[in-house]
């Protein structure tokens, strides 16, 4: 069953009314740079991906609705199917060969002048589960959608405070019985949030890689884009 993107919409924002007021009470989000968020228009927004937390974290104080990209076998987890189909989340494969029903579903959130969200790290931070480390090496294809589709890019970062790592509730063997790939199987810990920074740094122009050719220009795109993600967790950040 699929939604319509203002269906999709309203879906999240009734969730968000819902919800939003107990998640604020499990986790003291403090925002900086949100004068960088770009109120309207096409966007593609990438952040660093530390925990399954994330996206709530992100949706819970971004002010705009956001497509997310969530890799295809999560809509095999109990519950999270309907929730996917339900909030405009966009399945996609994790092995490089995306179908053209998501690279269409990706085109209609630029072509409602939407946001699409991407953890260009993809699962891979997480399954080192070494959360004192520096982000994991970025997947290219955000900058293949940026410059197919002349979309600016703001990068965002989460910066733990005070965190709590704990174990997967779900064991491997009921992991690999969803279908899940053997790396997010053998994942042993997880990250919970109490107390995090949300930074969102200056909007990457597209328009600076675009005369490259394609492949060059993704590269480039990527590469500034992890550094400009880099330099933002390098900041000390004082709470409001």
């Amino acid at each position: 069953m699929e939604v319509s993107a203002d269906k999709a919409k309203r879906n999240v924002e009734n969730i968000k009314k819902f919800i939003t007021p107990f998640f604020n009470l499990a986790v003291s989000t403090h925002v900086y740079g949100y004068h960088n968020i770009v109120p309207t228009g096409k966007l593609i927004l990438t952040c660093n991906h530390r925990s399954d937390m994330d996206p709530f974290v992100i949706g819970a104080a971004f002010p705009r609705f956001i497509s997310w990209i969530a890799a295809e076998y999560t809509t095999r987890i109990p519950l999270f199917k309907d929730l996917v189909e339900r909030t405009g989340t966009i399945p996609m494969a994790i092995d490089g060969n995306i179908s053209m029903s998501s690279i269409k579903k990706v085109q209609q959130v630029f072509k409602n002048g939407d946001v699409l969200g991407i953890f260009p790290e993809g699962h891979d931070y997480m399954v080192k589960n070494d959360f004192k480390g520096p982000m994991a090496s970025f997947h290219e294809g955000f900058s293949a959608f940026s410059l197919r589709n002349k979309v600016d890019i703001l990068p965002a970062v989460l910066i733990p405070v005070e965190e709590v790592v704990s174990d997967i509730p779900l064991p491997p063997l009921v992991r690999a019985f969803m279908g899940m790939p053997k790396e997010v199987c053998n994942i042993k810990k997880r990250v919970v949030y109490k107390e995090v920074n949300l930074v969102f740094g200056e909007v990457i122009d597209h328009k600076d890689y675009i005369s490259l050719p394609l492949a060059e220009g993704m590269k480039a795109l990527a590469g500034e884009t992890k550094k400009r993600m880099e330099a933002l967790q390098k900041v000390d950040y004082i709470k409001n």
